[in-house]
């Protein structure tokens, strides 16, 4: 290892020896390319050397300015697999650390390509196998949590935006709205924790929700639809899962909302004709945590053209050493935007909170839901 005179980067050297010997064919040498919120995709090394680049004929083509167009080339030397940069304006980085020289692959080592990272796995072929079909099912229980999730509305007295992005290929938020003669009902919900078990809980109370088995509930009554949640996903009944939710009807003639929240954050109301933002605060115990708990619902007015942001802890709660201040503030902040499409809130909040986190996953998933008052 070179140590650099001024103390900015380092460049790693291997010297390993390189087999002569044949290639062990029982052994499977991959690239996993991990993308937030996706399944890994993942590219077997049986035809190498090959390029990692912007465009073709690159044979990993990954997006982003920072991805040069020939960035860096993988190859084989017996068993062992290296990877190389080729001149890149931003460097490959390997654990962290850029490098210069060819520098061979641990198993596990993470390729850092721009913005995207590969991950470096070397499996018996029966392991690798196995792992192909977990990756398949976990793709297939993505498309169904992504088939609950409603359309977004573009006309109509109640129209709908949001988006959606688990920090994990499954995550635990959900969300769902739906018109019911004059009321018109919209939830959304954190379920501690993501991954496969989150999703599992969440997608039991979507279910829940879309078919409306709450029996002898007024599902037009937020705090009774909450403490009949509470009472069916007891968390000492769901190997000790709880979520948070905010659930609110709207009356659509009189523009009067009933809502009410277990541990969630606040709504937050804007009226872009007048410049107004402010929180619908409601108090309530997460879940499935305190049983029997009677949850309370608060009422509001909601002005002609109003809009009603909902959103998940990970649009709030960022990294620790994420070095911009970002909370309440500067979420409602972001998504007020003065003159700015309705619509486009969601996504704005998104990139503006990925542009602080830079490459790296979130820490939680994220979800944003707006409702535009006609």
């Amino acid at each position: 290892m070179n140590e650099p005179t001024d103390g900015t980067e380092r460049t790693m050297v291997s010297r390993a020896a390189v087999p002569n010997g044949p290639v062990d064919d029982t052994v499977v040498h991959s690239l996993v390319l991990e993308a937030e919120g996706t399944t890994p995709s993942r590219h077997p090394l049986a035809d190498v050397p090959l390029i990692v680049g912007r465009v073709v004929p690159a044979a990993i083509v990954l997006e982003g300015s920072a991805v040069s167009r020939r960035h860096c080339m993988i190859d084989r030397a017996g068993d062992l697999v290296r990877v190389t940069d080729l001149g890149s304006t931003n460097g490959t980085y390997v654990d962290g650390t850029r490098v210069g020289e060819p520098v061979f692959l641990a198993d596990g080592a993470l390729i850092q390509v721009g913005p995207h990272t590969l991950r470096y796995e070397r499996r018996r072929r029966e392991e690798a196998l196995a792992a192909a079909s977990l990756a398949s099912d976990i793709a297939r229980a993505r498309d169904y949590v992504n088939a609950l999730l409603p359309p977004p509305i573009s006309d109509g007295p109640v129209q709908a935006a949001w988006i959606f992005q688990p920090c994990a290929a499954l995550g635990g938020d959900a969300f769902g709205y739906h018109r019911d003669g004059d009321w018109f009902h919209a939830y959304i919900l954190d379920v501690a924790g993501h991954g496969v078990g989150a999703a599992m809980h969440s997608v039991s109370v979507m279910n829940v929700m879309r078919q409306q088995a709450l029996p002898g509930t007024d599902t037009r009554d937020p705090a009774a639809v909450l403490a009949a949640l509470n009472d069916m996903f007891d968390m000492e009944k769901h190997h000790g899962m709880y979520f948070t939710m905010w659930y609110g009807v709207l009356h659509v003639p009189s523009r009067r909302l009933a809502y009410a929240a277990a541990g969630h954050h606040a709504a937050v109301l804007h009226v872009p004709a007048t410049g107004e933002v402010r929180a619908l605060p409601a108090r309530g115990a997460g879940i499935g945590t305190m049983p029997g708990y009677a949850y309370r619902a608060a009422m509001v007015e909601l002005p002609a053209g109003g809009r009603l942001h909902l959103f998940s802890d990970g649009a709030v709660e960022l990294a620790e050493d994420v070095a911009e201040p970002w909370g309440m503030a500067q979420v409602t902040g972001t998504l007020c935007a003065p003159a700015a499409a309705w619509a486009e809130g969601p996504e704005r909040l998104y990139r503006q909170v990925r542009r602080l986190s830079g490459a790296r996953p979130l820490d939680d998933d994220f979800s944003v839901l707006t409702l535009q008052l006609a």
